[in-house]
């Protein structure tokens, strides 16, 4: 019987005892990680770099904004979860859409009354303004009152970024789990993606470590970067 663990994490500081913790807990024979593999060369060499048209590099920067609000921006965490792997042994994949096809689909469907109101909202964020609410929810790990307001203000671009998402990495973890003889999965995605991929994958039963459970047995102190 396949076994699927589903983890939440965020662009947090010092999240990596809590998270191999729980990944060694389960020793999985795979981790997954919410990235294609240009991202996680992009990563892994510290390269910042965005290429393309003007639109792309925007939309680029929206979708950090977005990420690193509602907790689905990689960071850090997912090379914590490479080195685990490898110190494991286990094997890597990489489930997540290119971010150019992502970016190009949200462009492509996004009205412009959503645009500018993410580029105003992306805006007031960059110079230290907006919902002090948000301090709150990254302190405590929860941001469904957040992504909530989120989907009834963008709900284009939430079906892009996040629905969409969610699909297609459900769907890839379903065929690692018949093309990789694996019978234990673990994948580490954004808090923001955790609810909608358990209930893609509801027929697997996961185990759902969210990222409060994270901050509630992190010994470290936590900070969070929102950045465009």
């Amino acid at each position: 019987m396949p076994d699927l663990m589903l983890i939440g994490t965020a662009h947090v500081i010092d999240l990596s005892l809590p998270l191999e913790r729980h990944i060694k807990n389960f020793s999985p024979d795979l981790i997954a990680l919410e990235l294609d593999k240009q991202r996680w060369y992009a990563l892994k060499t510290q390269s910042k770099r965005t290429e393309g048209p003007f639109y792309l590099r925007l939309l680029a920067r929206l979708q950090k904004y977005l990420g690193d609000s509602f907790g689905s921006s990689p960071g850090a965490e997912m090379m914590v979860a490479t080195n685990i792997a490898n110190t494991m042994g286990a094997k890597l994949a990489f489930i997540d859409k290119p971010i150019l096809h992502t970016i190009q689909g949200a462009w492509k469907n996004m009205p412009w009354h959503e645009f500018f109101g993410i580029i105003t909202e992306s805006m007031i964020s960059f110079v230290g303004g907006g919902d002090s609410n948000i301090t709150n929810s990254m302190k405590t790990g929860d941001f469904s009152k957040e992504l909530e307001q989120f989907s009834s203000q963008y709900p284009s671009i939430k079906k892009e970024l996040i629905d969409k998402r969610d699909i297609y990495m459900s769907t890839n973890i379903v065929k690692l789990f018949r093309t990789q003889n694996c019978n234990r999965i673990v994948a580490v995605v954004g808090e923001g993606h955790v609810t909608g991929m358990a209930e893609k994958l509801a027929s697997l039963d996961p185990k759902i470590v969210k990222l409060s459970d994270l901050l509630k047995n992190n010994d470290n102190s936590v900070s969070f970067s929102i950045e465009i």
